[in-house]
C-alpha cells in the first residue's frame, strides 16, 4: 500500500512538472499543425514594436494580423521543401558561420585587450630594440643558438661591457634601426605588433626588457622615455624640398627660400596663398599645404614636434628641416583623446583586426576543456611521433603513414579525436620548408593547434543546444529567407511574368484607373504681337509646333515660347491660361508682362480609362496585392489559425 502511495505522489509530482513547464511557456496560436509558443510571439512582438505600443491593445492586434501572415507564409514555405535546395543550405551557413563567429571569442579577454589598447592609447612609449631574425624554417636547434645569443647580448649590456645603442649597431638584424643605435623613435598602441607593443609597455623608462618573441624573431626593447599622448593634430606646411646629401649650393638656396616665405609670413602673408604658389609638396599644397590628421609615430621626430607645440589655430612653426626638406608648418586643429566610452568601439574594430585577437581563442579553450571535461592520453599522442618522417617538411605527408592507429588521443565529453583523427589533421596542416625537424617537433607543433581545433569545433556544434539566442536568431533569418523566396514564387516574379494575368487583370479594373477630360493643347509666349499674328497664321497653315519655333526663333532666340506639357495633354490645374480656354479653338491674346499669350486648344479627349502602358506600374502593384490577397486567402483555409486569446492577453498585462 504504502509503494503505490509512493508511486502516485512521483506520478503526480511528474505530472505537476509537466503542467507547470507548459503553462510557463503556453500555446499563444496554432497554424495548420503547428503551434506557436508564447514566447516565439513575445520575442518578435518586443522586437518590432516601440515600448511605448507594447501595452495597447490596438498595438497587439495589429501585429497579431501580420504575425498570422508571416507565419502562414513560413509554413508554406516549409510545406514546399525550400529549405532543402542547395542555394538556401548554402546561404544558411554562410550566414551560421557569421553568426557563430563571436562565440567562438572569450568575451572578457575581448574587453581586457580593449580596455588595454585604450589605456596604452594614452601614452606614447620611446624605444630602441636589438633584433635578431628567427625564419620558420630554422630547426629548434638554430632556434635555440639564436635565443642563447640573445641572451649574451643581454648580460653583456647588465654588466655594462656594452651600451645598448652600441649592441644595436653591432649586433642588430634590423639594419635601418640599428644604425641609429636601434632607435624607433615615439609610438603607441597598435603601431607595432603585439608582443613587442607589450613588451615596451611593461618595460620601464630605461630599463631593458626581457627577451620577446615576434613573428620577426628575437627582440630586446630598452624604452628611453614615455609621454601622455597629445591625442590627434593637424597642420598644414609649406614645404621645400632638399634631397639628403645635396651640395651646399642647394642647400643654402633651400635654406634661403624657406627663410624668406618665414619673412612674408612674419609679415602678414596669407599662410594658405604662400602653401599654394610656393610649396613642393604637390600632394597637399592645391589644398593650401593641409595635411590628413596624425598622431605621434606617423611623421618625422622634429616635423611631429614642431606639430604638437604649436598651440593656437593659426599658429606657424619656425622653419625646420627634415630627411625630406624644409617645412613651416600651420596649426589647423588638435583633437584630444576620446573618452573610454567614446572610443570604445573604433578601438575594438582594431583589435579584432589585429594579431592580438587570436588571444581572445586560445583563453577560451581552456573554458571550453574544463566545461566538457577534456581528457587527453600521452601514451597515444607519444606513439605518433614515430610516424612523421621528412616528407611531412615537403608537403607530401598522408594519412597512410598512420595507418591503423586508432587509439584515443583526447576526448571532450562524450566524444574521443583518435590518432586517425590527428592523422588526417596533420594532413592539412603540414610544413614546406624542405628540411626533417623530426617526428616529435612536427607533432609538438601540431597537437595545441589539434586540440584547440577540436574544442572550438564541438564548441560551434552545440551553439544551438547551448545558446537559446543563437537559435532564435538563426531560425528567424531562415524563415527570413523561406518567406522572402516564397513570396517572390507567388507573388513579385509571378506579376512580372505573368502578362496574360496581368492584362486580364487591368482589363477587369482599367475603370478604376481613369483619366480626366483633358486638353490637347499649347501654349504660346510670343515677344509682341507681330510674333503672335505670324504663330497663328502658321497655326492656320497647319505647321508643326516644332516648325514654328524653329522658323519664328531664327532671328531672335527669344522671340516665342511654346509650352505644350511635353507633347501630353493638359489637365486642369496644370496651366492657368489652359483653364481660363477650356475649349477647342484659339483663344484672345493677353498681354503678360509686356509679352503677348494665347492658346491654341486642338482638340479635348473625354475622360477615359488610361492605357495598360500608361498604368503598367500601377496595374502591377495592384496586381501583385491582389495574388498576395488571394495568396493568404489560400493559406488561411490551409492552414487554420487558432488564436488563444486569453495567453496573449497577458503581454498586455506584463
Amino acid at each position: 500500500m504504502k509503494k503505490q502511495i509512493s508511486v502516485l505522489c512521483i506520478l503526480l509530482a511528474a505530472s505537476a512538472t509537466i503542467v507547470s513547464a507548459q503553462n510557463s511557456d503556453p500555446v499563444a496560436m496554432t497554424v495548420g499543425n503547428d503551434q506557436i509558443k508564447l514566447s516565439e510571439f513575445k520575442s518578435m512582438y518586443y522586437k518590432n514594436l516601440s515600448k511605448d505600443s507594447l501595452k495597447s491593445k490596438q498595438a497587439l492586434d495589429n501585429y497579431l494580423k501580420l504575425f498570422i501572415d508571416f507565419r502562414l507564409k513560413v509554413k508554406a514555405a516549409a510545406d514546399a521543401h525550400l529549405d532543402t535546395s542547395a542555394p538556401f543550405r548554402l546561404e544558411m551557413e554562410q550566414y551560421r558561420q557569421k553568426l557563430a563567429e563571436p562565440y567562438m571569442h572569450d568575451k572578457d579577454m575581448e574587453n581586457l585587450l580593449v580596455k588595454q589598447a585604450y589605456d596604452r592609447s594614452l601614452t606614447d612609449v620611446h624605444a630602441c630594440h636589438i633584433l635578431l631574425r628567427v625564419s620558420p624554417s630554422d630547426s629548434p636547434a638554430d632556434t635555440l643558438r639564436l635565443y642563447r645569443k640573445m641572451e649574451n647580448i643581454r648580460s653583456m649590456i647588465e654588466k655594462k661591457q656594452i651600451t645598448f645603442e652600441n649592441a644595436a649597431r653591432k649586433y642588430s638584424d634590423d639594419t635601418v634601426s640599428g644604425k641609429k643605435g636601434g632607435d624607433l623613435g615615439y609610438f603607441t598602441a597598435f603601431e607595432m605588433v603585439y608582443p613587442f607593443e607589450s613588451a615596451a609597455y611593461d618595460t620601464k623608462p630605461g630599463e631593458v626588457s626581457k627577451i620577446v618573441r615576434t613573428k620577426f624573431g628575437y627582440h630586446l626593447v630598452k624604452v628611453v622615455e614615455t609621454k601622455a599622448d597629445q591625442g590627434e593634430v593637424q597642420v598644414a606646411h609649406i614645404a621645400i624640398r632638399l634631397l639628403p646629401k645635396s651640395s651646399a649650393a642647394d642647400s643654402a638656396k633651400a635654406k634661403a627660400k624657406i627663410d624668406s616665405i618665414y619673412k612674408l609670413l612674419q609679415q602678414g602673408g596669407n599662410f594658405e596663398r604662400l602653401a599654394k604658389e610656393y610649396s613642393q609638396e604637390p600632394s597637399s599644397n592645391r589644398s593650401g599645404g593641409v595635411l590628413k590628421p596624425f598622431r605621434i609615430g606617423r611623421m618625422p621626430a622634429t616635423f611631429e614636434a614642431a606639430a604638437f607645440a604649436l598651440q593656437k589655430k593659426g599658429d606657424y612653426s619656425k622653419p625646420l628641416l627634415t630627411y625630406y626638406g624644409w617645412h613651416i608648418l600651420m596649426l589647423v586643429n588638435k583633437t584630444p583623446n576620446p573618452s573610454f566610452d567614446s572610443a570604445k568601439d573604433g578601438i575594438t574594430a582594431k583589435v579584432e583586426k589585429d594579431s592580438r585577437y587570436e588571444l581572445t581563442v586560445t583563453a577560451l579553450v581552456p573554458k571550453i576543456e574544463k566545461q566538457f571535461g577534456f581528457k587527453e592520453f600521452p601514451k597515444a599522442k607519444d606513439a605518433m611521433y614515430k610516424v612523421f618522417d621528412s616528407s611531412f617538411y615537403q608537403g607530401k605527408w598522408t594519412e597512410a603513414n598512420a595507418k591503423g592507429m586508432n587509439e584515443p588521443l583526447a576526448a571532450l565529453a562524450d566524444k574521443s579525436y583518435t590518432q586517425q583523427d590527428f592523422a588526417s589533421f596533420a594532413v592539412k596542416h603540414q610544413l614546406n620548408i624542405h628540411r626533417n625537424l623530426g617526428g616529435e617537433y612536427a607533432v609538438n607543433i601540431l597537437y595545441p593547434q589539434f586540440v584547440q581545433d577540436v574544442c572550438l569545433k564541438y564548441r560551434n556544434d552545440r551553439l544551438e543546444k547551448d545558446y537559446p539566442e543563437f537559435t532564435e536568431m538563426l531560425n528567424e533569418y531562415r524563415d527570413g529567407i523561406m518567406l522572402f523566396d516564397m513570396t517572390d514564387k507567388m507573388v513579385w516574379s509571378k506579376a512580372l511574368k505573368d502578362t496574360a494575368g496581368l492584362k486580364k487583370f487591368y482589363e477587369d479594373n482599367k475603370n478604376k484607373s481613369m483619366w480626366p477630360e483633358r486638353a490637347d493643347a499649347s501654349v504660346y509666349t510670343c515677344s509682341n504681337k507681330d510674333v503672335a499674328k505670324e504663330v497663328k497664321k502658321m497655326i492656320k497653315a497647319g505647321k508643326t509646333d516644332r516648325d514654328i519655333l524653329s522658323t519664328v526663333n531664327k532671328k531672335d532666340a527669344n522671340a516665342l515660347t511654346i509650352d505644350n506639357h511635353s507633347n501630353s495633354p493638359f489637365m486642369k490645374k496644370d496651366n492657368a491660361s489652359v483653364d481660363a480656354n477650356w475649349k477647342k479653338g484659339m483663344s484672345g491674346d493677353k498681354e503678360t508682362d509686356g509679352k503677348i499669350v494665347f492658346v491654341n486648344v486642338r482638340k479635348l479627349l473625354p475622360a477615359q480609362p488610361k492605357s495598360f502602358e500608361e498604368t503598367r506600374g500601377t496595374v502591377t502593384t495592384e496586381y501583385q496585392n491582389y495574388l498576395m490577397d488571394q495568396w493568404l486567402k489560400d493559406l488561411k483555409a490551409k492552414y487554420p489559425v487558432q488564436v488563444n486569446e486569453p495567453v496573449l492577453q497577458q503581454l498586455l498585462a506584463q
